[in-house]
């Protein structure tokens, strides 16, 4: 989906468009002012090309109301409105100037582990809440962990979420996700679940970690096979100033049965916590990130058909 000029979009006259922040699957985010309320605000239009699509349509509709639904959580990007305007669905949410958490791994720049651990833990309870609500978010990466000012972590991206009873919308066998993050039975072809979640968020801790994924591979298919068969690497052969303890812990969120991992993601970082916080004394304050394989880049860049690209990018 090429870039299109502000003066292109057309929203209620409430908006006023500032400027293209990212493009996705099935829509695009912009930047706009809430001219009534006088904020900036981020708003998701679902793209024209499937403007007449009832189904694609219904699909954006639902992730609204299962966003909005979730917005009380301060880990939650809070959606501000949901509506229709000359047939294109929109959503107006707020906006987190302070990137990704893909975005701070990337940079290469020094990240504290209590920084690490606190951002682990916001996105634990946010999944959980979401968990509680029937609503499995299916695609959790750093790029959809999104940072305010200071730092603030709030879970975005409910694109591809599921509501766990309302799951006629998707058809049978559909791979979603991202490769590099993506749960065995998910690569199967297998409904998602809680469990789909904690272990993609144990891909992410073991990433925020070591600086490098567990599994990494060139193309989709080679990354979803390593996910259903291949050993979780220790992480502690990645990053020696981590125990066996850590690793124990990352294991059993990495299973590749759910039913072998944790209950929940905050019991997950949890115990994370509690493992590190035992390794403190050889442990350093901070870890530069972002020295992963170029072929890692790759299994994301060049995913084949059936992942999702996220509709968020570097703000």
């Amino acid at each position: 989906m090429p870039p299109v000029s502000p003066d292109r979009i057309s929203l209620p006259d409430r908006y006023r468009v500032i400027r293209h922040l990212a493009n996705g699957g099935m829509a695009s985010v912009w930047e706009a002012h809430d001219e009534l309320l006088d904020r900036a605000v981020a708003v998701k239009l679902l793209a024209s090309h499937l403007g007449e699509d009832d189904r694609a349509r219904r699909r954006f509709q639902r992730e609204a109301r299962a966003a909005a639904g979730l917005s009380s959580h301060p880990h939650v990007v809070t959606i501000y409105d949901v509506g229709e305007h000359q047939a294109r669905v929109f959503m107006v949410m707020e906006i987190m100037r302070g990137g990704t958490v893909g975005d701070a791994m990337k940079s290469g720049r020094e990240i504290p582990l209590k920084i690490r651990l606190r951002w682990l833990r916001e996105a634990a309870g946010a999944l959980d809440t979401a968990h509680a609500a029937g609503v499995v978010h299916r695609d959790i990466k750093p790029g959809n962990l999104l940072l305010d000012d200071h730092d603030r972590l709030a879970v975005g991206d409910f694109g591809i979420a599921r509501v766990a009873w309302e799951d006629q919308l998707t058809a049978t066998g559909q791979v979603l996700g991202t490769a590099a993050y993506l749960s065995p039975e998910q690569a199967m072809g297998e409904p998602a679940t809680a469990a789909s979640d904690i272990y993609a968020l144990a891909v992410v801790a073991y990433e925020l970690l070591t600086g490098s994924r567990p599994f990494e591979a060139e193309h989709f298919a080679a990354q979803a096979r390593a996910h259903i068969e291949d050993p979780v690497p220790a992480a502690s052969t990645r990053a020696p100033e981590l125990s066996r303890a850590v690793d124990a812990v990352l294991e059993r969120g990495l299973a590749k049965e759910p039913g072998d991992r944790w209950e929940s993601a905050e019991a997950f970082v949890a115990a994370l916590e509690r493992t590190v916080d035992a390794d403190a004394p050889s442990t350093g304050a901070t870890r530069k990130l972002g020295r992963r394989e170029k072929r890692g880049a790759a299994a994301l860049g060049g995913a084949a058909a059936g992942a999702v690209v996220s509709t968020w990018s570097p703000m």
